[in-house]
């Protein structure tokens, strides 16, 4: 490893002179790190700073908080280094990662005698602390260089999807497959005594540096090499027939007892509609995530290179009754742009429009159900006389809501969703990502006053707008890619023009122009007013926030909706086209 090239690619060096990157380099010293390894702890002394060569590093709090990931040409403990403070997070190794270390008491004493490169080294630093979360987390996402594809089973061929990942991200940047024929090959004409450990990991090291992204296809079983492509991983895909019921194989257990630290994600091949048992697959292996693809659908590898890479486009609708169709123009134009969809996620009308668009339907057919459903048909009149709990029953509006989803499952669904409700015991948001589709949508739409809460595990759950009406949070949190919002919410909220009062009895003897604000507005305005303060700050988690032109249309002006859709349609047009290079960055 040329130490002297690596300083000069690191920000924090760059701009050195020649001969003080010389002076730098001569101070500086190699460090090999095994995968899982802790490189320091919280409260240790500031000894050196690290620059990393090849690798990827965690770190997080004493309690496990995860702060970020530390990836190639990244310094590590600088700041600390400088102001003498003790250490203040734990820093662990993800894979076999090689760092250079620079001790502090040389990195003091040549700042000393090199006071331009002291300036230099401080206005990389302000610049990194004034640099936008957003942008530094995005960064951090996208910094994962290598992926190793297994299979839970020797009947499943890994190594095809390996191949299909890696052509797929070569759209994106150079790449490496690595399968055990070709470490056989690189090492076929070296002694045995070369081909140890650490001139295995200078290789691979060698091969990080040549290329944005490395693709490990493991055996068909748990074998050396596969033990070593888990440790190589920033991220583990198990690749899983999605007909198969969870069970103990011998890759998982030795999956489990390779104590990896990379994030583990299921890639379920599709086997028709059916799927085994998504959420039990999960829990044995310890997945956070999961994918549908097959190696011969380049479609879903493309959907699911995108994602693994930090570039996979969510779209996160909010809450707003009627004006929620205008999310249904949003659809339209992106698909006249050819932004793809990977993930979809919303809150109350949000989450019906959402969950639509991971079934497949088409915006036509969107179109239909949504005036089916809420102009052709008054599903929100099965009052209960007198109220209990809410003014109407909802029997009416779940049993079409059933209609539409059948028994779909969340986790089944080929496009990843979320929809989010409020849970009213705990004042708190609930995220729902599997389990009943029509369910957690009626959940998430069951404004509180109007329609009953659905009662869960003793606990009470509302519409989601209540806390979350527009659920980018939620989606920033998965660290898929950058995020196109819809906001259809109010902005001045109710009012009663040309009434002075004090009047309790204005909106009894109404006179003002339109009608009169009704008891379903009153309490759904109510119902989500904190949420409404909270847009400004979830709206900023977005890389294209469209507020809708739709603040005048009622909340449940059901018959406008063509107009809806139409005003959405444009305004998104117009918005996203010069966005559009934005996204794909």
């Amino acid at each position: 490893m040329n130490i002297r090239s690596l300083l000069a690619e690191c920000e924090l060096f760059a701009q050195l002179t020649p001969d003080a990157l010389d002076a730098l380099a001569r101070q500086a010293t190699p460090l090999t790190l095994r995968g899982g390894a802790r490189l320091f702890a919280a409260g240790d002394a500031p000894d050196a700073i690290y620059i990393v060569a090849s690798g990827r590093l965690r770190v997080t709090l004493s309690d496990g908080s995860f702060l970020g990931y530390v990836a190639r040409l990244e310094p590590l403990g600088e700041i600390g280094a400088i102001s003498g403070e003790t250490r203040s997070a734990d820093v662990h190794a993800i894979r076999d990662s090689v760092l250079v270390r620079l001790g502090r008491d040389e990195l003091l004493a040549f700042l000393l005698a090199q006071p331009t490169a002291l300036v230099a080294m401080a206005r990389v630093l302000i610049h990194r602390l004034r640099q936008n979360q957003l942008h530094t987390q995005r960064q951090s996402i996208r910094s994962a260089r290598a992926f190793t594809v297994i299979a839970v089973s020797p009947e499943e061929d890994a190594a095809a999807l390996a191949r299909s990942l890696a052509r797929e991200l070569e759209h994106h940047d150079r790449v490496r497959l690595l399968e055990p024929t070709h470490v056989e090959a690189e090492w076929a004409e070296r002694s045995q005594s070369d081909a140890d450990d650490d001139a295995l990991i200078e290789w691979l090291s060698e091969l990080e540096h040549r290329h944005r992204y490395l693709v490990y296809a493991g055996a068909r079983e748990p074998d050396a090499w596969t033990q070593r492509a888990l440790r190589q991983a920033d991220r583990i895909l198990i690749v899983v027939p999605a007909d198969l019921p969870s069970q103990a194989t011998p890759m998982v257990a030795a999956l489990k007892a390779s104590g990896v630290l990379a994030n583990i994600e299921l890639v379920l091949a599709p086997r028709g509609e059916h799927c085994a048992d998504v959420e039990g697959w999960k829990q044995l292996t310890g997945a956070h995530a999961h994918y549908f693809a097959d190696a011969g659908d380049e479609a879903a590898v493309a959907r699911l290179a995108r994602q693994i890479t930090g570039r996979g486009i969510g779209l996160v609708f909010g809450g707003g009754g009627a004006r929620g169709f205008a999310h249904l123009g949003l659809i339209r134009a992106l698909h006249e742009l050819a932004i793809p969809v990977d993930l979809v996620g919303g809150s109350s009308m949000g989450a019906f429009v959402a969950a639509l668009l991971a079934c497949g339907y088409s915006v036509e057919e969107m179109r239909y159900l949504a005036r089916d459903m809420f102009v052709e048909h008054n599903l929100l009149n099965d009052y209960l006389i007198p109220p209990r709990g809410s003014l109407i029953r909802g029997r009416k509006f779940l049993r079409q809501m059933r209609e539409i989803f059948g028994e779909r499952r969340i986790e089944d669904l080929r496009l990843p969703f979320f929809c989010v409700s409020t849970n009213l015991t705990r004042g708190a948001p609930m995220l729902h990502d599997a389990g009943s589709l029509a369910a957690w949508v009626t959940a998430s739409m069951s404004v509180p006053g109007i329609a009953p809460p659905t009662a869960w595990q003793g606990e009470l759950l509302v519409d989601g707008a209540v806390v979350n009406s527009l659920p980018t949070d939620l989606m920033l949190a998965l660290d898929r890619g950058p995020i196109i919002a819809s906001d259809v919410s109010t902005e001045g909220g109710l009012r009663v023009p040309g009434i002075e009062g004090p009047d309790t009895e204005a909106l009894f003897n109404w006179n003002g122009p339109g009608d009169a604000p009704g008891l379903r507005e009153i309490l759904f305005r109510t119902a989500t007013l904190t949420s409404e303060s909270g847009v400004k700050r979830r709206a900023a988690m977005a890389e294209v926030y469209l507020r809708m032109p739709v603040g005048e249309i009622g909340m449940f002006d059901w018959k406008r909706i063509d107009e809806i859709i139409e005003r959405g349609y444009r305004f998104a047009l117009e918005q996203l086209a010069p966005s559009r290079e934005k996204l794909f960055k």
